[in-house]
Order: structure tokens, then sequence, then C-alpha cells
């Protein structure tokens, strides 16, 4: 952005009228002497890397006189002078608010609105049309549906009026805050069809002519699965693996809930010392040139978030060992074999028919015997 040349352009729209004016014209141009004055002060500060001082002197300006091109300098200003959420704030109004800016002007607030944005965290909403949403004890922010809020980074309680949420903003990235959606619906089951009637249709059949062989009663038996297996052994192992893995994942997630508290509380102690000292909190623990007494703060912070990492993965794989220990048991119990079931039997063959002689008073022939 050339500031000399938007500031010529803003000192020529904010030069009084030369024509007669009323009196309560007069007080206008008053004002407008002010905000060129403060201005003008803005200008000089800006050019002399004085951004604090020029961010200050565009804020009073501006409060004098609304002049799109007094909003854009602030926005500046405030971006160089670490002020990375007013920035952001009013490059927004500006892109909003001046419809007559030239490409060139909403080119560098959209340009500057990025940068800052890589210092910021983002919290997009999501809730029904025509929710009021608030943020923190800002009050309320706007109405659904709405842009995803620029927040300083850390955790951030967005609420309707009927509930909240709690966010943990992160440095460039954007999270989402769920209010007020209705939960999916519930799975149907499906309908199965009855299995066909055994009953008898009462319509003679036919006999089948020659032998049958013997039914085979062992393997058409069917097996029922919630009967216990023979050796339950296995099943009492993937069990205890489970109980073994729920009692680890409670308590290494308790460990984690605590070291994320703890972490968070010295992030905020950092953030509030850094505020104090009028120097920038992001990569304070990171830069050569942050105070001594920085330095503890930021071994306990690195310190915590090390736990939380660290009680979190353990956490996750004890439910993982949860989840095989039980699936281990439920399948030995279902597919292996069961109590009380005997070995299949097979069919016996049929024996050859046996003919045998025999003879009486005045008769006589041959008898046959078999096994059909």
């Amino acid at each position: 952005m050339k500031t000399r040349r938007i500031a010529a352009a803003v000192l020529f729209t904010l030069l009084p009228a030369t024509v007669s004016l009323p009196a309560w014209s007069q007080q206008d141009d008053a004002i407008t002497v002010q905000a060129r004055a403060r201005f003008k002060e803005g200008v000089e500060a800006f050019d002399k890397g004085k951004y604090e001082e020029a961010r200050l002197a565009f804020l009073q300006a501006y409060a004098l006189k609304k002049h799109p091109s007094v909003l854009l300098n602030l926005a500046q200003s405030s971006a160089k002078s670490n002020h990375p959420l007013d920035a952001a704030k009013y490059f927004q109004q500006f892109l909003k608010e001046a419809t007559s800016a030239s490409p060139q002007q909403r080119k560098d607030a959209e340009t500057g609105l990025a940068e800052v944005r890589q210092k910021l965290g983002r919290i997009e909403v999501v809730a029904p049309a025509g929710t009021e949403i608030s943020l923190d004890d800002q009050g309320k922010v706007g109405t659904m549906p709405m842009e995803a809020l620029d927040v300083e980074p850390g955790s951030h309680t967005v609420k309707s009026p009927t509930q909240s949420v709690t966010v943990i903003a992160v440095v460039g990235q954007k999270v989402e805050a769920r209010l007020g959606m209705p939960a999916a619906p519930a799975a149907v089951a499906p309908i199965t069809a009855p299995p066909p009637s055994t009953e008898p249709t009462g319509e003679a059949t036919e006999p089948a002519l020659g032998p049958t062989p013997p039914a085979d009663h062992g393997p058409s038996k069917r097996t029922n699965l919630l009967v216990p297996p023979k050796n339950m052994t296995p099943v009492y192992i993937g069990l205890g693996a489970a109980g073994f893995g729920a009692v680890s994942a409670i308590v290494f997630g308790l460990f984690k809930a605590d070291a994320q508290d703890k972490a968070d509380v010295v992030a905020n102690q950092i953030r509030t010392a850094a505020a104090q000292r009028n120097i920038p909190a992001q990569g304070v623990c990171n830069s050569a040139s942050a105070p001594a007494e920085f330095a503890t703060a930021c071994k306990t912070l690195v310190d915590n978030n090390d736990k939380v990492d660290t009680n979190a993965a353990i956490a996750n794989v004890s439910l993982a060992v949860m989840g095989a220990g039980l699936v281990f048991a439920g399948a030995w119990y279902l597919t292996a074999p069961k109590r009380g079931a005997s070995a299949p039997q097979t069919a016996r063959a049929p024996q050859p028919p046996i003919v045998t002689p025999w003879a009486g008073w005045n008769t006589g022939g041959v008898s046959v015997a078999g096994q059909f």
C-alpha cells in the first residue's frame, strides 16, 4: 500500500468547503480539521516505523471522520503494531463498506487480512439459521448463517440461547463449534421374512420305491451359538485383556486431561505476562530475545504438552487393546466347539441279504433276511 498516496487522497477529501455553510456545518468543519490533523500525525508516525503511535492517531481520525482510506490505514498500522485481531476486524470492515475503493486498495486489504490470519485462529460455527451467537464475554457477535470468527489462539466459549460449547483455537487453523444441530436419525433394522412353514399341507405323497438310507442326524443338527464352548480359557484371556485396556484408557485419559489443564493455565500466564510487557505472545518461548523470566514458564509448558501427547498415545493404545480383547473373546465364544456336542454319526452301509434254504413236513423253500 502506498501510504503517502492514500494520505494525499484522504487529505484532499477532508478539505473544508469554501462556500458559506450553516452554523451546524461550521462545527463539522472543525471536526474535519481535527481528523485531518490526526491523520497527518498517523502518516508521519507510520513512515518513521512508530506503528503503535500511528495506530492511535488513525483510530482518533476515524472516530472523527468515517473515511474508508483512514480505515485501511488503521488496519495496516494495527497489523504492524501486533494487534492482529483488531487488524482483521478493520480489514473486513473495509472490504464490506468501501464499495468505491480502488482495485489496488481492495488487493492491499485482502493481502493484509490473509497475513494477520496466520497469527489467529478461526471458529466455524455450525447452528440452525436464525440462531443468535455470542463469543466468550463479548455478547452477541452475529446471527446464523455467519462467517467464521477470527479469534486469538486458545480456549473460547461459543454460546447460543440454549447451549454453549468450548473449543481450542489453533494458530492458522479453523475449528468447528456445533450448536443445536439435530442428532442423526436412528437406523431402522430391516424386516426379515418369516421362514417357510413346515406344517403338512394334507396332500398325500407317493412312497419312494426302493430302500431309503437311514438319516444322518449328526451334521444336520443345529448348534446353539449361545452354548458355552468346551474351552473357556481363551474367553477369559480376551475379557481380561479388554478389562485391562479399559482401565488403562480411563487412567491415562485422566492424566491427559490434567496435563492439558496445566498447559492451558501456563499458556494463559505467558500471554498475560507478554501483554503486560507489550511483547507478542506468539512464539515468545521460541524467541532468543525473550526475557529470561519466561524460561521457566516455557519449559513447564513444553513439559505439560509432552505429557499430553504421551498420555493420549497410551490411552489410544489401551482402547485398541480393549477392542481386540473383546473381539477375540466374542469370536472364540461363538465359533469354538460347544459343550455336549457329539461327533457326527455316519450312516451304516446296508448289509447284503442272506438267503437260507429251509424244509418242513410237506413244505420247503428259501428265506431271505437282510437290512434295508
